[in-house]
């Protein structure tokens, strides 16, 4: 994972959890999950964590729901990325390419959410609503057989049913 933060005046820090890492401090690491939680900024720094799977002996008796041994989540390490006065002339951090938090009118969004919402609206619902008028056209039932739960889409049928132009509004 590339995390890359982009400064005004032209400072781009590149923090790369992929290469030059030893991994000593973390034993019997299985899986690492890396947390870089926007909603945690607040003005004064932003954190990258770390937490590790741990596969041990210790558990190789202890079955997960597929009948596997379970390895054990463990606290790694916390990263200051930028500091309160990084925060300040901070523009842009991105995600393996994809802008996650920006600057926009002096306020750091949530630019992820946005682009999650964003999806949602212009293609994500389209395509149950759409999908469900395929379904029926072939003569199937049920549009739980391609992943949509009932529930989703009755709701995103209400919706368009409430809409005669415009945007979706859920």
């Amino acid at each position: 994972m590339i995390v890359k933060a982009y400064y005004s005046g032209g400072r781009i820090d590149v923090f790369d959890t992929d290469r030059m890492t030893d991994g000593v401090p973390q034993p019997g690491n299985l899986l690492t999950n890396y947390t870089l939680d926007l909603s945690d900024v607040n003005g004064e720094s932003l954190w990258l964590c770390s937490y590790y799977y741990e596969a041990a002996q210790a558990y190789k008796d202890e079955k997960g729901p597929k009948g596997l041994p379970v390895a054990r989540r463990r606290d790694g390490w916390s990263f200051l990325l930028a500091d309160a006065e990084d925060m300040q002339r901070l523009n842009r951090v991105t995600l393996d390419g994809e802008t996650v938090l920006a600057q926009v009118a002096g306020e750091l969004i949530d630019a992820s959410a946005l682009s999650w919402a964003s999806e949602v609206i212009e293609v994500i619902a389209p395509q149950i609503k759409q999908s469900q008028s395929f379904l029926d056209s072939i003569g199937l039932e049920s549009i739980e057989g391609i992943g949509v739960p009932h529930s989703t889409w009755q709701q995103i049928s209400n919706v368009y049913g409430q809409q005669s132009e415009g945007a979706l509004r859920f």
